[in-house]
């Protein structure tokens, strides 16, 4: 039997397995045996192969071990092979330049992920290409054959982590890599990238703005509602009489004590008299002012009912009842929720 049962180049395809061949030891079957086994499975690019191929002399003492890669991943092997890789270290990118010299012109730039193609390649610079960028890069700077292979699958996995990688066509995988790109491409991106930063932080902006105002709208809503409760409450009162010291607002009261009396049904409490009410709650402006709120006038105090109009008790000839808000120079505004 020939010394040499496997010749370079023999593809074996749908073994998923391990061979180990004794010394002396004669296959099962000779060369053509493979090649049997070889026509049951898919045909495979011979130049896909990897680990697949080994040459074996019966004459060595030495058991040889020989590695059969599936028929799929031979398929996947095939459709990465030709990819190349930059070893870009810690600035995350590195750069092309025009000529094999480190003092050439700079004309774009290949990232950790960007795939490569060698256009030809010397000891000491390598001339590849990615997207619209050409030139040189360092040797020893590339990534390339099974190291490239197996960095490829590992970008795949990460992109199609619930896929079977042999699923894959040609195409897919082509176009899931990045490419380099020129110093006008990267002048043009990074311009992009501002304009989107900057639109992105002016949406931001506007949607906080519009909730804020969104926010401020529903607030207001709340407060008009219960400054209105106030008012409702207030007015079923008119018409009652005026009594100096008075809290009733049924049997009598006087200012302070009707706007007392009419916040106490609202759990809210407040001082006995005018004067001292000119302090309670917060203030608000004239423009700001809303019905609910207490408007404070020298000696006098009454809620404001809407329509420049205020409910208050009065005096003793008019009982409760509405004057204008403006009746007299104001003092204060309250707001007492």
């Amino acid at each position: 039997m020939n010394s040499k049962f496997i010749k370079k180049g023999i593809i074996i395809a749908a073994i998923a397995s391990t061979i180990l061949i004794p010394t002396g030891q004669a296959l099962a079957a000779d060369a053509s045996s493979f090649l049997n086994l070889t026509k049951q499975s898919k045909e495979v690019d011979q130049n896909a192969l990897i680990n697949a191929v080994a040459e074996i002399n019966d004459n060595t003492n030495t058991a040889k071990t020989i590695k059969i890669e599936s028929a799929d991943e031979i398929k996947l092997s095939d459709m990465l092979s030709g990819k190349a890789f930059a070893a870009v270290g810690g600035e995350g990118y590195l750069i092309v330049r025009s000529t094999a010299d480190e003092n050439s012109e700079s004309i774009g730039k290949v990232y950790e992920d960007s795939v490569i193609k060698v256009i030809g390649r010397n000891d000491a610079w390598t001339k590849i290409s990615s997207g619209n960028v050409e030139g040189f890069i360092k040797t020893e700077n590339l990534i390339s054959g099974k190291a490239a292979i197996e960095k490829a699958k590992a970008l795949l996995t990460g992109m199609y982590p619930e896929t079977d990688l042999t699923t894959l066509n040609k195409e897919v995988i082509d176009s899931s890599f990045s490419v380099g790109e020129t110093n006008q491409e990267e002048v043009t991106r990074l311009a992009e990238e501002e304009a989107q930063r900057i639109a992105e932080e002016e949406a931001r902006i506007a949607a906080e703005q519009a909730r804020i105002a969104a926010e401020e709208a529903a607030r207001q809503a709340e407060l008009q509602a219960r400054g209105q409760a106030v008012v409702d409450y207030a007015k079923q009162f008119l018409g009652n009489p005026y009594v100096y010291g008075g809290t009733s607002l049924t049997n009598g009261t006087d200012c302070s004590g009707f706007v007392r009396a009419i916040y106490a049904h609202f759990g809210i409490s407040m001082p006995r008299s005018s004067y001292y009410m000119r302090n309670s709650g917060y203030e608000v402006s004239y423009s700001e002012m809303m019905p609910g709120d207490v408007v404070c006038y020298s000696g006098h105090v009454g809620i404001y009912a809407g329509n420049g109009k205020i409910v208050n008790a009065i005096d003793e000839s008019r009982g409760i009842g509405m004057s204008n808000v403006n009746y007299t120079k104001i003092i204060t505004i309250r707001r007492m929720y």
